[in-house]
């Protein structure tokens, strides 16, 4: 008789930090090496990868709080390591690492726009033949993923493996999100940008994440309490979702990366914790699919009270289907729906408008949610 060999379990770590006081956030991040027994080598070269998305502060929970990252870089020095902090943010790089307290962190070590660095080419599949990454990322000896908890009206939620996208620099970024329209596409691209990274440490900053309308200033930001942790990226994805009040396989990254529940384990004092994040209203309507199918496709507004008429929209959309006249309008036969521009305004001016049904469904359903 042949037996099979036991897989390995992925451990996520879950620990409870109340606030960014650093003494604290150092104490949750020692707590979390242990859980995973992650331990680093002296003298090695480090790239953190936070999620910078906007010029926003800290307090909007858009971006990862610099506090993480400066404990992260504290525990790193005493290593010897030399230390990388790198992005490529959905507008101004350079201004988003101001505004979010990252630039401060260049005693520690090099902020990196990756928008600015030497770039090396992948060959993924036929569709994407030339996917380019800063070299640098390659370069390393060690990369940490350092995720926001958030919800996202393409993929759901913004968690490890959607925080790689940030490693495409710049303006690429349209290139690939016109080539993946739908949330499936654009995952399996997420998937592969992970796989060709392979960050081994993925840490997710949920001490206050975003809910609602995230993943910008759409958001709202919710006190989570939380630091989680993983050498798995879809293993800490997986958890951090269902902690969120999604199902698992509701987030297609998720179902499309194919590990299942029963081999993770979870340790720390906070793996019990249960939160309700406000779902971003795409996920609302998405039970919907049958009947928006036989309706029109829902188009994007935008709100003139809160546009300034900036046109940042319009130069970040990947189709070119958003024109100022002189308030920005979109022609939604252009249009994929991507959310970019959602994603990118500073002042939550663009906003998805459904058919009146599906309004009266999802009222209805979320009246018999309650019930």
């Amino acid at each position: 008789m042949i037996r099979k060999k036991r897989q390995k379990k992925e451990i996520v770590s879950i620990v409870k930090c109340n606030s960014y006081n650093n003494s604290e956030v150092k104490k949750a991040l020692l707590a979390s090496f242990k859980n995973i027994n992650f331990n680093f080598k002296k003298g090695l070269k480090v790239l953190i990868k936070p999620n910078i998305l906007a010029p926003e502060p800290p307090e909007k929970a858009i971006n990862t709080h610099p506090a993480i990252i400066e404990e992260i870089c504290k525990i790193l020095k005493e290593k010897k390591a030399k230390i990388y902090i790198g992005d490529s943010s959905g507008s101004n790089t350079e201004l988003a690492f101001k505004k979010s307290g990252i630039s401060k962190l260049k005693k520690y070590g090099k902020i990196i726009n990756f928008e600015t660095e030497k770039k090396k080419f992948f060959y993924f599949n036929k569709k994407f033949n030339r996917v380019y990454f800063p070299k640098i990322l390659f370069q390393v000896d060690l990369i940490i993923n350092v995720a926001k908890l958030k919800t996202h009206g393409l993929t759901r939620a913004t968690l490890c493996i959607k925080n790689l996208y940030g490693c495409i620099p710049g303006k690429l970024k349209e290139n690939y999100h016109r080539l993946a329209p739908s949330p499936k596409e654009f995952s399996k691209l997420l998937l592969l940008i992970y796989n060709k990274i392979k960050p081994e440490l993925n840490i997710i900053d949920g001490v206050i994440g975003l809910e609602g309308e995230g993943p910008a200033s759409g958001g709202k930001p919710i006190k989570s309490k939380l630091l989680l942790m993983s050498r798995n990226a879809l293993a800490a994805d997986i958890i951090a979702s269902e902690i969120m009040g999604f199902k698992a396989r509701e987030i297609p990254t998720n179902r499309l990366g194919k590990m299942k529940k029963k081999n993770i384990e979870v340790m720390g004092n906070g793996k019990n914790i249960k939160l309700n994040f406000i779902k971003p209203t795409s996920f609302d309507i998405s039970f919907l699919l049958w009947i928006n199918k036989l309706l029109p496709k829902p188009k994007i507004k935008f709100n003139h009270n809160k546009c300034t008429k900036c046109g940042l929209c319009k130069k970040k959309c990947p189709v070119k289907a958003i024109e100022m006249k002189p308030f920005p309008e979109a022609d939604m036969k252009k249009c994929i729906r991507c959310l970019c521009c959602v994603e990118v305004c500073p002042y939550d001016a663009p906003y998805v408008e459904y058919h009146p049904a599906v309004q009266i469904m999802k009222k209805i359903f979320k009246f018999l949610k309650r019930i």
